[in-house]
């Protein structure tokens, strides 16, 4: 495997819904919004840009994004695949930061629990917020 993207493939409604975890109900409304624009023969096409704009779009909306938002700040802006990939990183990254600091509570926790002492209700309360 040469890592190199396929310029040339094309996908279909169906195919490219399936591969990107959609439906192709939200495909055509991405792309009655101009998110998206496939290419037309007799059935719409989705190529490496369609894909590419897609990954943003859902990037975007894993980040809590609401569609009427994501096409503001989208509307007539190139792709940036880096800086799409740029922030779902550091999405993870705060989302892992986030975990372990849940889990350094609940550890406290469990630890005062082994040792007979009691748990507080603003440390459930921190737990809970925390987790959540």
């Amino acid at each position: 495997m040469t890592g190199r993207i396929n310029e040339n493939l094309w996908l279909t409604a169906a195919q490219c819904a399936e591969r990107m975890g959609l439906t192709v109900r939200a495909l055509r409304l991405y792309e009655a919004r101009g998110l998206i624009n496939p290419r037309r023969k007799n059935w719409r096409l989705y190529g490496l840009s369609d894909i590419a704009r897609l990954h943003e779009i859902l990037a975007l909306k894993r980040m809590g994004l609401s569609l009427a938002h994501i096409t503001q700040l989208l509307a007539g802006r190139a792709i940036d695949l880096d800086r799409t990939l740029a922030m779902q990183q550091a999405a993870l990254v705060a989302l892992r930061d986030r975990a372990e600091e849940g889990l350094a509570l609940i550890r406290a926790s469990r630890q005062r629990i082994a040792g007979g002492e009691p748990i507080t209700i603003h440390d459930l309360i921190k737990i809970a917020r925390e987790v959540a």
